[in-house]
């Protein structure tokens, strides 16, 4: 997508809110990890907003704010310092190998692709965590953590539908 056909303050907004959104879900994370379903569990909504920025926005800015933001879930959820560093940076890059494939897609699309890279980070997740002693890997929670994690893809995804431009609605289809 050209930078030149959106506004620079609704471009700006097309990082930062996402950005936004990823902190605070990262901070509601925190208080869902009390409830024992959830601790076992771990559903990642921030994706969604990744996946938003990955899609939307080019520049240095992007990247660097998605490993940041990993090594604060890092730190806020416990897990050793650069894994979700590495899955919140593996989720990107995949993410942003299918930009021009998805600039025109429809919802279905969408929700298909963000389905497929989010299993695969999910599975990547597994693996990792077989080779850390400090974590317990168990594949089908993980499996149900990326399911549960796409099936939220609808509902997260409508906050960032003002941010894409009217000739490019590609998540109402």
């Amino acid at each position: 997508m050209s930078g030149f056909t959106i506004s620079p303050a609704r471009r700006a907004l097309q990082l930062w809110f996402p950005i936004a959104v990823i902190f605070a879900l990262i901070f509601v994370e925190l208080v869902w990890n009390g409830f024992s379903v959830m601790a076992t569990l771990d559903v990642s909504l921030v994706f969604v907003p990744i996946f938003f920025i990955a899609r939307h926005h080019e520049g240095p800015v992007a990247p660097i704010a998605v490993l940041a933001l990993g090594v604060l879930k890092d730190l806020t959820s416990e897990t050793p310092l650069g894994f979700w560093a590495l899955l919140f940076c593996v989720f990107f890059i995949l993410s942003v190998t299918q930009r021009h494939f998805l600039q025109t897609a429809t919802f279905k699309t969408l929700w298909v692709t963000y389905g497929l890279l989010s299993f695969l980070v999910y599975a990547l997740f597994y693996f990792v965590s077989l080779g850390m002693s400090s974590m317990i890997a168990d594949f089908g929670v993980s499996m149900v953590s990326a399911l549960l994690t796409v099936l939220c893809f609808p509902i997260i995804n409508l906050a960032f539908l003002w941010f894409i431009p009217d000739d490019m609605h590609s998540g109402v289809n």
